[in-house]
Order: structure tokens, then C-alpha cells, then sequence
């Protein structure tokens, strides 16, 4: 029968790690932490649990920790955590089967972001060979040789380690300072640019974010990874937008939609800068194919549902000020099933009730948003 580490790098992480572990204990053969220099107590509560701790000075490297704790385990087959993470029960329970199947793989996990609900998949679970180690300073990539098999699995492993605001922040000043470190070792791979160019986007530098985004999408990202190419290209346009306006991003959205027709993202922003321009007809169509398509992202954690939203209801607004208060109405009745505890759902609803001089409605729609906004 084949065995399974865990394998985890922790660095204060006291107040997570018991429940970290709690549900993968009696599915493993050992759990090995590496700890890179708490001072909570996080490698003495790890031991106390029963893991094999091992203490290393942190080096600007999480590929460095992340390899050293695949160096460390003794089992068959391999699988990686954050403290932040944590496997329910019943997927806790799949594991061992999985790495039964036969010949050698690389398996995906579905990743759950909380609070927000973004999804994405990542490879968690492979065998124990010295062909397959982490890559990257930060957002570090596993790489194994081409021709290994992949599956993708029906675990999920929840993350809440970016609930804290001030912990976000805190990550984002560190990815930065790895990232450039990373880019003046790498200065030419697309990978790096395009991780850049996301951590400028998120803290408002769209100059620079958009400089790293178009020497990703320029690079061989479009032959090599096809997610990356679509989204660096998106996020220079959403750069221009804020640079230069809408009428700098149109050009460049519509591009990419031309190219990339299945990429639900391209529309749901297409559609949304046809409705700031007061193009209502254009902007529903872009919406309803997004509608259709989702994000197209299985690797980025996208609020996709908080995307959904946001295309039913301004998808509804257009189809109203547009005149066509019987489809608005059908597009608000698809947000009320789906989203019925969202206060913006009913805010839409009472604007349409009173463009059709329903005064009851309205009330009754301005009501239920106050309640939804008090809890």
C-alpha cells in the first residue's frame, strides 16, 4: 500500500495549525513541518501533534522551504498545505485511494478563498521523485516533467488566510519585495512579469502593472499558458482604462474578445465599459455571453459568483433604461433565486418597480434591501 506525507512550511501560525491538521492526521504516515523562525510556539505545537518539525532560517524563498520539506518526507507519495488550509472530513478521507491508482501522477485540488468563495484548481498531490520540486521565489509553481500524467480530483482544500486586512496587506509588501528579487534573477520570464504585474494592479500602481502586463502577454505566455496570455492581456487593457479612460481600454478589450471569443472575463468587462458609456444595447450582449461562458479561469480565485451578480444585475439595468422593462424583470427574477440575501438584488428591483409606476412594489423592494443591510 502506498504511503502519504503532508508536507507543510510555517511561519507563526499557532492559532491555525491545530486545525490545519486536525482532519489529515489519521490519513497520513507522517506530517512534516518546516518552520522558517516563529516565535508563538508554532514548531512546539507541531511536535505536541505529532509531526516531524524541522527549524530552517528563512531565505526569501518559498520554493526553498516548500523543497527542503519534500526533501525531509520518507512516504510514497507527497501532498502540500499552508496552515491556512484546511481538507473537510470527507475529503480528507479520499486521499490515501487516490494515490493507489496506478503509475505515477501529479493530482489538482480544488482551492475554496474564504470569505469570498473564489475557486481555482493547483496541484497538491504527486509522488515523492526528485524531478518534481517548486519553482519561484513566491507563487511558487510545482514542475514535474510534461509527460506525467494529471487528474483532477474532487478534494477541496478551504484557504482563509487572507480574510485579515491587515494580513493582506502585510502578504502584499512581502510578494512584492520577492517578486522583484525574482525578476532580477528571471528578467525575462513571463511567469514573473505576469505575477508583477497582478501584485501593481491589486495595490493601485496601474503604470507599472501595466508595463509588466504587456511584457507577459509579449512573451511566449501565449504558446506556453494560455490562462496567463488571456488574463495579462485583460489586465493591460483594465490598466489603460484607469490610465488613460474608457475609450483606451475599448480597443484593446475588443481585441482580445476577438481573439479569445470563449474567455467569458473579456465580456463581462467589455460589458461593463459599454454601460459606462451609455451603449445599453452593447452592454447587455457582452454580459449575456459572459452569462454563458463564466470567467474561464480554472486557475485564478475569482469571485465568480460576486461576478455573476454584478452581470445580472447591469445586465437589468441596461435592458430598463433601454425600455424593455419585461426582460429587465426576467433578468432581475434570475438575481432574486440566485442572490436573494444581496441588498443590490432589491435596490434593482425597486428601480424597476417604480419605472413601471408599481409604488407597492417599490416599497416592498426598498424594505427588504434596508433589512439585508442592517444584519
Amino acid at each position: 500500500m502506498r504511503t502519504l506525507s503532508l508536507c507543510m512550511i510555517v511561519r507563526d501560525e499557532r492559532p491555525n495549525l491545530a486545525r490545519s491538521l486536525a482532519t489529515l492526521l489519521p490519513y497520513v504516515s507522517e506530517a512534516v513541518v518546516v518552520d522558517t523562525g516563529s516565535r508563538d510556539g508554532t514548531p512546539e505545537l507541531a511536535a505536541s501533534l505529532g509531526a516531524r518539525v524541522f527549524v530552517i532560517p528563512w531565505q526569501e524563498d518559498f520554493s526553498l522551504a516548500r523543497n527542503y520539506s519534500l526533501e525531509q518526507a520518507r512516504s510514497d507519495w507527497l501532498m502540500w498545505l499552508d496552515a491556512d488550509n484546511r481538507v473537510p472530513p470527507e475529503d480528507a478521507a479520499m486521499l490515501l485511494p487516490l494515490v493507489q491508482r496506478p503509475g505515477d501522477a501529479v493530482l489538482w485540488a480544488t482551492e475554496i478563498v474564504e470569505p469570498g468563495g473564489g475557486r481555482l484548481l493547483q496541484k497538491r498531490l504527486f509522488p515523492r521523485r526528485p524531478d518534481i520540486f517548486f519553482r519561484y521565489r513566491v507563487h511558487e509553481q510545482l514542475c514535474h516533467p510534461p509527460g506525467l500524467a494529471q487528474e483532477v480530483t474532487r478534494v477541496r482544500i478551504y484557504h482563509w488566510g487572507y480574510a485579515d486586512p491587515r494580513r493582506r496587506r502585510d502578504k502584499a509588501r512581502r510578494n512584492l519585495t520577492l517578486l522583484l528579487k525574482e525578476l532580477a534573477e528571471r528578467p525575462e520570464d513571463f511567469y514573473v512579469h505576469y505575477q508583477l504585474g497582478r501584485q501593481y494592479y491589486q495595490t493601485g500602481e496601474p503604470a507599472q502593472a501595466l508595463k509588466h502586463m504587456e511584457m507577459a502577454a509579449a512573451g511566449p505566455a501565449a504558446r506556453e499558458n494560455r490562462e496567463i496570455y488571456r488574463h495579462a492581456r485583460l489586465l493591460a487593457a483594465l490598466c489603460r482604462d484607469r490610465l488613460l479612460g474608457l475609450g483606451a481600454a475599448r480597443l484593446d478589450l475588443e481585441r482580445l474578445a476577438g481573439d479569445c471569443p470563449d474567455y467569458g472575463l473579456v465580456w463581462y468587462h467589455l460589458g461593463l465599459n459599454h454601460f459606462r458609456s451609455r451603449e445599453f444595447k452593447e452592454a447587455g450582449e457582452s454580459l449575456a455571453r459572459f452569462l454563458e461562458r463564466g470567467a474561464g479561469h480554472l486557475f485564478l480565485d475569482l469571485p465568480e459568483e460576486k461576478l455573476r451578480l454584478t452581470a445580472l444585475l447591469t445586465r437589468a439595468q441596461a435592458l430598463r433604461r433601454q425600455g424593455d422593462l419585461a426582460a429587465a424583470e426576467q433578468m432581475l427574477r434570475l438575481a432574486q433565486a440566485r442572490y436573494p440575501r444581496e441588498a443590490a438584488v432589491w435596490l434593482e428591483t425597486a428601480a424597476l418597480a417604480r419605472g413601471r409606476s408599481d409604488a407597492a412594489e417599490a416599497r416592498r423592494a426598498v424594505d427588504l434591501c434596508r433589512r439585508l443591510r442592517q444584519k
